[in-house]
């Protein structure tokens, strides 16, 4: 099982929160290979009062599930 997980990552450009696809029972790094650090973690805010930044998703990581899914027949 996967859940994603998004941390500010302000080597992108424009600064942005970065969503990247982790184990559920390994959260330490995402499936692109980068090591993720729990005080970086960013919680989106449901009520919009958080901060107004873009968010991205690492292709990498989602070309892994893409792989991944096609691998498996879906």
């Amino acid at each position: 099982m996967y859940e994603m997980w998004a941390e500010f990552d302000p080597a992108v450009s424009p600064p942005a929160v970065v969503w990247h696809v982790v184990a559920k029972d390994d959260a330490s790094a995402s499936l692109c290979g980068r090591f993720l650090e729990p005080s970086q973690r960013v919680v989106p805010s449901t009520d919009e009062t958080g901060p107004a930044t873009p968010d991205r998703y690492c292709d990498p990581c989602l070309g892994t599930v893409r792989e991944a899914m096609a691998a498996a027949g879906h």
